[in-house]
């Protein structure tokens, strides 16, 4: 995949995420003309704690603890990722309109929890896979 400026931006702090947010790594990514895919991994016992955040969940008392704290650990493991999301699409934003480049974002982000090793490997072997898959694109395709 040939990298345009702003491409070439967004792999760059793609690389550099964990020195911004110690408790993300992006293991594998990669950056499209259209959209990026990622893993991010976000380290729970890196994270900034704030005793000022309270959780709310509907019907807790329907489902076991077990079931609550599961629920609960994954909320907050998608707070941060939204962080992390939030801040790197201001960051290409950002150089995007300093440099005078035409650019623009979809307003919301697709995530998925990674449950099993199975799924991360189904997920990551689509990744690699995803820059050879280009030509069949369908939104490329329609850009021709």
């Amino acid at each position: 995949m040939h990298l345009n400026e702003i491409g070439r931006y967004a792999d760059e702090q793609l690389r550099n995420v964990s020195s911004h947010y110690p408790y993300a790594e992006i293991p594998l990514w990669v950056v499209m003309p259209n959209h990026i895919h990622a893993i991010v991994i976000i380290d729970g016992d890196k994270t900034p704690h704030d005793k000022r955040v309270v959780e709310t969940f509907h019907e807790t008392s329907l489902q076991s603890a077990k079931q609550q704290n599961a629920i609960i650990y994954a909320t907050k493991m998608q707070s941060w990722l939204s962080v992390v999301v939030r801040q790197f699409k201001q960051s290409i934003t950002r150089f995007a309109n300093t440099s005078a480049l035409p650019f623009a974002w979809q307003t919301r982000f697709h995530d998925r929890i990674i449950r099993d090793r199975d799924e991360m490997n189904r997920i990551a072997q689509y990744i690699e896979n995803n820059v050879a898959q280009w030509e069949s694109d369908t939104l490329h395709i329609m850009s021709l």
